[in-house]
């Protein structure tokens, strides 16, 4: 038998130019970073041991900076192999033709919340594997709670009200109802009535803001709270809802913080935080409304280099096993029907109204809302908790006037 005898420095030649005649996936996203892993070091290393040929390149970009970083490459025919994508992305890349079709006849496709399914289809084409609907509501601190003789996450305005007062009395700080992220999550939960309108009644021009007795209410509900002493609009005003509000309630120095449940993991890793994550008070239901946000998706661009082993990084996630340790790392549930739950019991009150069905899609990332609005609403109620006195009317004018100009 011939035998082939190679010398060192050429089989290192060899194996390196083997290692080089991988393929590399260009994956974007705006998780995987420190901040939010999302369990993304753990699936490329299953991902990449699964496919050896394969090594996964991910680059984190901020999903601020998305829409600067990536537009440039689609237009130049040099994108990634895989992008993440929102509701927004999908309707502004897909209609301009510059995503791949993943195909409406697979099992995950078949399978989504038809709700979900609208978003991320298009020209009876899917556009996006979603991966997540992630919930927003309060972060609870039990202890805090526990000191004033309450031992329930409180779910209801009257409840809400009763234990800012409760809270206040005792020189504890009840609630952070920040100008913008916060602040919005209680005025949508109160002003969308999920057994109501459509959202998209007051997008489309039909229904307006000025004038709707829902969102009236809810402003009138805010002024309740500041009654109820859970918070000092002006202080709140000109707090940051992405730094400071979240350090506060880490800290102990708040029992109340409205905000998504991307925060659980972090929370989780403070020593001794006893919390829960519950749904938001609202007007429209008993047990509190759940507010859930359609999160990102995977999407292949049209001029994608590497396609197939793209196609393979979609297959990878929808298997059940790869998707929940994304979920779970991110505190999120399933857009699939049926899928394993993922939640830590902390969130019982968060899960139990859905399972309820007290909940609603948040309609900024299903596009029921433009997204000129959501900014809007930050910063004109950022306007309003500087002055509570000021007329409904001239809040809504504002929402109304956007809604016009995106018609």
């Amino acid at each position: 038998m011939k035998r082939t005898i190679i010398g060192q420095t050429a089989l290192a030649v060899m194996m390196a130019s083997t290692a080089s005649a991988a393929t590399v996936l260009d994956v974007v996203a705006w998780k995987g970073n420190e901040a939010e892993p999302a369990g993304m070091p753990e699936l490329i290393e299953k991902f990449e041991s699964e496919n050896p040929d394969i090594d996964v390149e991910l680059t984190f970009v901020a999903r601020k900076d998305v829409d600067k970083v990536i537009p440039p490459r689609l237009q130049a025919g040099t994108p990634p192999d895989v992008t993440m994508v929102d509701g927004k992305l999908v309707a502004l890349w897909g209609g301009a033709g510059l995503l791949d079709d993943l195909g409406t006849s697979t099992e995950w496709y078949n399978n989504l919340i038809p709700s979900v399914r609208d978003i991320v289809t298009l020209d009876d084409k899917a556009l996006s594997y979603p991966l997540e609907v992630i919930g927003m509501g309060n972060f609870v601190n039990m202890d805090l709670l526990a000191k004033v003789g309450i031992d329930k996450a409180p779910v209801t305005i009257d409840a809400l009200k009763a234990s800012c007062s409760a809270l206040a009395a005792a020189g504890i700080s009840p609630m952070i109802f920040a100008g913008g992220f916060p602040a919005m999550l209680f005025v949508g939960a109160n002003g969308i009535d999920p057994k109501g309108v459509s959202p998209t009644e007051y997008s489309s021009g039909d229904r307006q803001f000025v004038g709707d007795d829902n969102f009236n209410r809810t402003f009138d509900l805010v002024r309740e709270l500041v009654g109820a002493e859970c918070f000092d609009p002006k202080l709140q005003a000109g707090l940051d809802p992405w730094a400071t509000a979240p350090q506060e309630f880490k800290a102990g120095n708040v029992a109340i913080l409205p905000q998504g449940a991307w925060n659980i993991g972090q929370f989780n890793d403070v020593e001794g935080l006893n919390y829960q994550f519950a749904p938001m008070p609202s007007v429209h239901t008993d047990y509190g409304l759940a507010l859930d946000l359609v999160g990102p998706g995977w999407a292949i661009p049209k001029d994608a280099t590497h396609k197939e082993a793209a196609a393979k990084w979609i297959e990878f996630f929808s298997k059940e096993e790869n998707l929940n340790v994304f979920l779970k790392a991110e505190g999120a549930y399933s857009p699939y029907q049926g899928g394993k739950a993922t939640m830590p019991d902390l969130a019982t009150p968060y899960t139990d109204a859905r399972a309820k069905g007290s909940l609603i899609l948040w309609p900024f990332s299903t596009q029921e809302f433009p997204s000129a609005l959501q900014s809007e609403w930050e910063d004109s109620i950022t306007g309003f908790l500087l002055n509570i006195d000021a007329a409904n009317e001239k809040t809504l004018q504002r929402w109304d006037d956007v809604i016009e100009d995106n018609l």
